[in-house]
């Protein structure tokens, strides 16, 4: 009897999965990690940034990584937040500043806005921003 299965098959499938996995695992390490959507936040004595944030805009990635980025220096300092523009709590914060998605909408701490700012916004520009309400 000659064995018709081919044994191609057994390792290439291995392959194929731990591809898929692979894939998965760098897809959820690039998910928006420790933002808060509180907007509660705003006026409560803390500078604040908060990215109206749509998953499906390259724009909203490219925010979130400028986020990332300067966190660290700021994080004492400055509240970063995130809305989904998906949800009915970022519809009425847009509704509300009269901004569209993918914006960087910046708060004093009082909670009067100061700046609106495109996601494309670079990093230069958004710590001069943030420098200037922060400085005496």
């Amino acid at each position: 009897m000659v064995n018709t299965k081919n044994t191609f098959n057994r390792p290439m499938n291995l392959v194929i999965i731990l591809a898929v996995c692979l894939i998965l695992t760098v897809a959820f390490m690039a998910l928006p990690k420790g933002f808060s959507d509180d907007l509660s936040k705003i006026s409560q004595g803390s500078v604040v940034v908060v990215l109206t944030h749509d998953k499906n805009n390259a724009g909203g990635m490219l925010a979130m990584d400028l986020l990332n980025k300067l966190r660290a220096d700021y994080e004492a300092r400055v509240e970063f937040l995130a809305v989904d523009v998906n949800t009915a709590k970022a519809q009425a914060f847009m509704r509300g500043q009269g901004v569209g998605a993918v914006v960087l909408v910046v708060f004093d701490a009082a909670g009067s806005r100061q700046a609106v700012l495109s996601a494309a916004v670079s990093e230069k520009q958004l710590r001069s921003v943030l420098d200037g309400i922060l400085s005496p």
